[in-house]
């Protein structure tokens, strides 16, 4: 049984890490979820602590395990979270292949969805209702540290670029409007997880620029106050 396993966040390697995925994805159109998806991201974890954000209940990830079986019966490629707060967020990869998101389907002008989507999407259900069924339970504390969890559920597949504008509509409002147990099933392109995560990482240099600054000004305040002695 694997465990969730703490892990550190360092901004520097993390901005490093999501640099090398933005160089990753201009090479590559296709990929494959073993042979190349799984193995970046284990070799890049600090990704996985910003991905971990994208929970809202979560400011800042310190657990992490990769192929994180679910009591047994179902395995998640990735689940990061906060301990303490008993939040996580738990991704399944599939592949980004042209045919992962939408496939032709006979004469039809609008495409189905991908059997690599379909099968994406039914994980994640059976991941909710395992959870589901053992909340509260002595399994879930012994796994969790807490009775009951909240979390997440991310779904990451396809290229932006395989996509037309319809079908780039068609996967937003799915992810903005398909839910299991009152939560969204978050769906997105390897793209949009990029542009996820670096408008993240904007936003945390924000906020270390300004903490920097007020720091330096409270040093600067504390100096030039008159001597007492």
């Amino acid at each position: 049984m694997k465990k969730l396993e703490p892990i550190t966040f360092d901004f520097a390697q993390c901005r490093q890490q999501i640099e090398d995925l933005r160089a990753w994805l201009k090479v590559k159109d296709e990929l494959e979820e073993k042979n190349e998806i799984l193995p970046f991201f284990r070799d890049h974890p600090q990704i996985a602590t910003i991905l971990g954000t994208l929970n809202p209940s979560i400011a800042l990830v310190d657990r992490i395990a990769w192929e994180f079986d679910i009591f047994g019966d179902f395995a998640c490629d990735l689940v990061v979270g906060n301990w303490a707060k008993g939040a996580h967020t738990f991704v399944e990869f599939e592949d980004a292949k042209k045919s992962s998101i939408f496939r032709k389907q006979g004469e039809k002008a609008t495409r189905e969805w991908g059997t690599r989507f379909d099968h994406g999407c039914s994980q994640i259900i059976d991941w909710a209702y395992k959870l589901d069924s053992l909340s509260r339970s002595h399994d879930i504390l012994a796994r969790f540290g807490v009775h009951e969890i909240t979390y997440e559920m991310i779904l990451v597949i396809g290229r932006a670029g395989h996509l037309d504008e319809g079908g780039k509509h068609r996967l937003k409002w799915r992810g903005n409007n398909v839910s299991v147990q009152n939560n969204k099933i978050m769906c997105m392109t390897f793209d949009n997880l990029l542009d996820e995560l670096s408008e993240r990482l904007v936003m945390f240099s924000a906020v270390e620029s300004t903490l920097v600054a007020a720091a330096a000004s409270e040093s600067g305040a504390g100096s030039s106050l008159p001597s007492t002695t």
